[in-house]
């Protein structure tokens, strides 16, 4: 709990910092989006891909005379991964915080992107579940996540669109559970600037 507590403190600071240096010369922007996660655990075999919900907020920080733009998000993130020949399944929901870098085409009315950036991610709870119940897992899954997010998008107005793959740099299970499985997820969001 402390260590959760600690991480929550990291990122608001990292927000206020983001955002007194960017106040200086522009204002941040901030916004929602939400989504669709396509997820699996890389690194093992009987394992397939699982549908599941992204969302949360944003905000964009424009560097001054470039076409860069910091993007630091926090977004709840369903994760997992379905079960081989089975109607059960691995779900680890996480908060999730990536901090991009954003390269938009300056062109007029529809502008894409492309952006990359590391994230961090708190598991929130981990489960196996099938159709009559599910088993908590919280023991034997990390209590955080770290990876690396790719993506291209187009902003269009207030409204964005993006697709991105995130992949996992450390194990899903803690070292009692004995495996190698990590994250991979690819996610679509829409979202809307304020």
């Amino acid at each position: 709990m402390k260590l959760r507590q600690t991480i929550i403190g990291i990122v608001a600071g990292v927000f206020f910092v983001l955002g007194s240096v960017a106040q200086a010369q522009v204002l941040p922007k901030f916004g929602v989006k939400a989504g669709a996660n396509y997820s699996t655990f890389n690194n093992t075999d009987n394992v397939e891909y699982k549908a599941g919900f992204v969302g949360g907020i944003y905000s964009s920080i424009k560097v001054p005379a470039s076409p860069l733009t910091i993007q630091p998000e926090v977004l709840y993130a369903q994760y997992g991964a379905g079960i081989e020949n089975s109607d059960a399944w691995f779900r680890v929901n996480y908060l999730q915080i990536p901090v991009l870098l954003k390269f938009g085409f300056n062109t007029p009315g529809v502008q894409p992107n492309v952006f990359f950036g590391p994230y961090m991610g708190i598991n929130l709870n981990s489960e196996v579940k099938n159709e009559s119940g599910s088993i908590n897992l919280d023991d034997q899954a990390e209590g955080t996540d770290f990876g690396i997010a790719v993506g291209a998008g187009l902003d269009i107005s207030k409204f964005n669109i993006g697709l991105r793959y995130t992949v996992g740099l450390k194990d899903v299970a803690n070292d009692n559970f004995n495996d190698e499985a990590k994250n991979g997820a690819f996610a679509l969001t829409v979202g809307i600037e304020f």
